[in-house]
């Protein structure tokens, strides 16, 4: 059990760490910092916090575990802010979705020895916004990527390690430059590509549009509801990686225009190899998913 769990930033993900940090008794007193005043009144309305404060530095006070879970590009900086103010032997996390330039800034804040501090990235999450939000169960069974590198005290990785699955979730290591890679792949690019695809779909006539938008639809753009202001940040973060995966993504829709180019090109309404071409498509990408699917659970 932790004496004292800080968490800064009462959003979705900090708001449901307070709630299952405390549902499991991982921590005799939970302490959170929130800029606005009406977060701080909820957090401690809806139990989220024991403790909660107007200045960041206060909330880590002596905590023996800090979590940071604002935006990706504030993180550091807030690090920066609360370092001194730990325990002795007080450790750091962060819950950003890239790694690689959180990881950077913090370690150059500590220029000589180990780093009391290691990366973390629940792969969990919502559309929704805030700390109304927030749910015990966001973390359960979730994926909890850990970013170690030579300069991270031992420390750091058993008490985060020891947080994460103490809230039942799975626990894997990798470097924050492999974290970024893949993060880019299945989360950063997907989220552009369903932007892109609900700005095209209601660039005109909304209203007349939405009634023939089914459920495949809504379901399918449902991440497109993501807060644009924290999305902005994991994509300037993460813009190298994410540039390679939506030149990928680029050069698949590339293919199937040609594709599709050539059935229209043919006045029997495709050629026999051009149908066989969208066939084979078509079940690649089904059993791509599939194998997804099945992998999906696996990782320890």
């Amino acid at each position: 059990m932790f004496n004292r769990v800080a968490i800064i930033g009462l959003g979705l993900m900090g708001g449901s760490l307070g709630l299952a940090i405390k549902q499991k008794g991982l921590a005799k007193v939970v302490a959170g910092f929130a800029r606005r005043a009406e977060t701080r009144e909820l957090a401690l309305e809806l139990e989220i916090v024991d403790q909660v404060f107007e200045r960041p530095e206060d909330a880590v006070q002596n905590a023996d575990l800090a979590v940071f879970c604002t935006s990706v590009s504030s993180i550091p900086e807030l690090i920066g802010t609360c370092r001194t103010r730990l325990a002795a032997d007080g450790v750091i996390t962060d819950v950003g979705s890239c790694k690689e330039e959180i990881v950077q800034r913090v370690e150059a804040l500590f220029p000589r020895g180990r780093v009391p501090f290691i990366g973390s990235h629940p792969i969990a999450g919502s559309e929704q916004q805030g700390i109304e939000a927030a749910s015990a169960t966001l973390y359960q069974d979730a994926l909890v990527a850990l970013t170690p590198t030579r300069r991270t005290a031992p420390a750091a990785r058993a008490q985060v390690t020891c947080l994460w699955q103490g809230l039942n979730a799975r626990v894997q290591a990798l470097s924050p430059q492999a974290h970024d890679h893949l993060l880019a792949k299945t989360s950063h690019v997907p989220h552009l590509v369903v932007a892109l695809l609900a700005t095209c779909v209601g660039r005109t006539q909304p209203r007349r549009i939405g009634p023939f938008c089914g459920a495949g639809f809504f379901d399918t753009t449902r991440i497109a509801e993501g807060d644009p202001q924290l999305w902005r940040d994991i994509i300037r973060a993460n813009q190298p990686a994410i540039h390679n995966e939506l030149k990928a993504f680029s050069r698949e829709a590339d293919h199937l225009l040609n594709i599709l180019s050539g059935i229209a090109g043919s006045a029997s309404g495709g050629k026999s190899g051009d149908l066989e071409m969208l066939d084979k498509f078509l079940q690649t990408s089904r059993e791509r998913r599939r194998a997804l699917t099945r992998a999906q659970g696996t990782a320890s």
